[in-house]
C-alpha cells in the first residue's frame, strides 16, 4: 500500500537522522548510569528478555550455551556423530522458546570496512549488494551478507560500514554438518577475534525458523485490557471534568445572578439616597411656610389686611386691603427671604373701607418649583 510505504519510508528517514545526532549515545549512557544504581536483583528486570541459545560447532562436536545479559554461558557438548542425539536436542530446541542461533568462527567470512555517503544509509544493502562484486571474488547470488555501520561523520557527511560476506557454499556446509538443528535456527552469527558475536544475521529470510512466542497471546490479550482500561479512565476524567466544569458554570451563572441583583439595589438605593439628599438639600435652602408667614406678619403693618396668600412654583402672590399699598413694596425688599416684590394690575380704592385693594408679588428665595403649592386663605 503506498501510504504504508511513505510512511515507513519516513520512519525510516527519521531513525536514520536520529541516528546521526548524539542523542542515541546520551540515551545509553543514561541508561546505563540508572542500571548501575540500581540492586543487582533488579537490574534485570530492565535488561528484559534477551535469552539466546548460541551453538557452536568444533568439528564433530557442537557447543551448546545460553547467552543473557549477564554474559554466555555453557551448557554443554554434543556430538554430532549421533543422529539420536541430533534428533532429541532438535525437538528440544523447537520447544524452548528462546531463539537459536548458530555461531560461525570469524574465518568464515571476508570483511571489508568501506566509507560511503551518508544518504547511502536508508537504502545501506542495497548499495552493499552493488560493491560485492567490487570488493570480494563473488557475486551477490553467491552470499550471504550484512553490513554494519561502524561510524558515523556528521561534518562530513559519511559514514564507516563493515561488510560481512559469507559464501552460500560454506553456509550450506555449515547447516549439512548440524543435521536436524538446521531447522531450528534463527540466525547465524559470526563471533570476532574477543570471542563475542558481531551482531549480524548471515541467515536467509527463507532458512529463519518461525519461532512462536507461547505469551505472546498473553501478553497481547494485557496490552489490550490495559488500552480499554487507560481509554476507560480517560474517558471518567473527561467526563468528571465536564461534570465539573457544568457545576462551575451554573456556580458562576448564580453568583452573576446575585451580583446583578445585588448591584441593582445598590444603584435603586444610592439614587433614592441621592433623591433624598436633593430633596433635604433644597428645602434647608428655601425657607419654611410658618417662616415665611412670620417674615409676612413682620413686616406688613397693621392697617393692611391680606384676603388671599398663595405660594406657587416659588412665587409668592399676595391678594388684600391696605391704606399705602405702594409702601408695601418697599416693606418687603428688605426681607431676607423676599425677592422682587412688586405690584401687579391697577390699586382699585374700595369705597366701603376706604382702603385700596393691590395685588402683590414676590419671588421666595431658595424656591425649587417643583416644591408644589401653598396656599393661604
Amino acid at each position: 500500500m503506498p501510504a504504508v510505504d511513505t510512511l515507513i519510508t519516513s520512519l525510516e528517514t527519521l531513525r536514520l537522522r536520529l541516528a546521526r545526532t548524539p542523542l542515541p549515545g546520551w540515551g545509553h549512557e543514561a541508561a546505563a548510569a540508572w542500571r548501575d544504581l540500581l540492586p543487582a536483583g533488579l537490574r534485570p528486570l530492565l535488561q528484559g528478555e534477551a535469552n539466546r541459545l548460541l551453538l557452536d560447532r568444533h568439528s564433530d562436536l557442537l557447543q551448546v550455551a545460553v547467552a543473557d545479559a549477564a554474559g554466555e554461558r555453557p551448557l554443554g557438548d554434543v556430538s554430532l556423530d549421533d543422529p539420536s542425539l541430533q534428533d532429541a536436542l532438535a525437538r528440544r530446541l523447537g520447544e524452548s522458546p528462546a531463539p537459536v542461533w548458530l555461531m560461525l568462527p570469524a574465518s568464515a567470512v571476508l570483511r571489508r570496512t568501506l566509507t560511503l555517503p551518508a544518504a547511502a544509509e536508508a537504502r545501506l544493502r542495497d548499495v552493499l549488494a552493488h560493491e560485492i562484486d567490487r570488493q570480494t571474488p563473488f557475486s551477490a547470488d553467491q552470499v550471504s551478507f550484512e553490513g554494519r555501520v561502524l561510524a558515523r561523520d556528521a561534518a562530513g557527511q559519511s559514514l564507516r560500514v563493515e561488510l560481512l560476506v559469507l559464501p552460500r557454499a560454506r553456509l550450506e556446509r555449515e547447516l549439512q554438518s548440524i543435521g536436524p538443528l538446521a531447522g531450528c535456527l534463527a540466525g547465524a552469527d559470526v563471533r570476532d577475534a574477543d570471542g563475542r558475536g558481531l551482531g549480524v544475521n548471515l541467515l536467509t529470510h527463507t532458512q529463519r525458523a518461525r519461532r512462536s512466542d507461547p505469551s505472546r497471546r498473553f501478553n497481547l490479550g494485557l496490552a489490550a485490557v490495559a488500552l480499554v482500561a487507560l481509554l476507560l479512565a480517560l474517558g471518567l476524567v473527561r467526563y468528571n471534568r465536564g461534570e465539573a466544569l457544568a457545576d462551575l458554570r451554573a456556580d458562576v451563572a448564580d453568583a452573576t445572578a446575585e451580583v446583578r441583583q445585588a448591584r441593582l439595589a445598590r444603584n435603586q438605593l444610592v439614587a433614592k439616597v441621592e433623591a433624598a439628599n436633593f430633596l433635604a438639600t433644597r428645602r434647608a435652602a428655601q425657607p419654611t411656610m410658618l417662616e415665611l408667614l412670620d417674615e409676612l406678619t413682620r413686616l406688613i403693618p397693621d392697617d393692611t389686611s391680606v384676603d388671599k396668600l398663595t405660594v406657587n412654583d416659588g412665587r409668592l402672590v399676595m391678594v388684600g386691603q391696605s391704606r399705602a399699598a405702594p409702601a408695601l413694596v418697599g416693606l418687603l425688599q428688605a426681607s431676607p427671604l423676599l425677592e422682587e416684590p412688586a405690584l401687579t394690575g391697577a390699586v382699585q380704592a374700595d369705597p366701603r373701607t376706604g382702603r385700596d385693594r393691590f395685588t402683590l408679588t414676590a419671588r421666595v428665595v431658595g424656591a425649587n418649583p417643583e416644591a408644589g403649592d401653598d396656599t393661604v386663605r
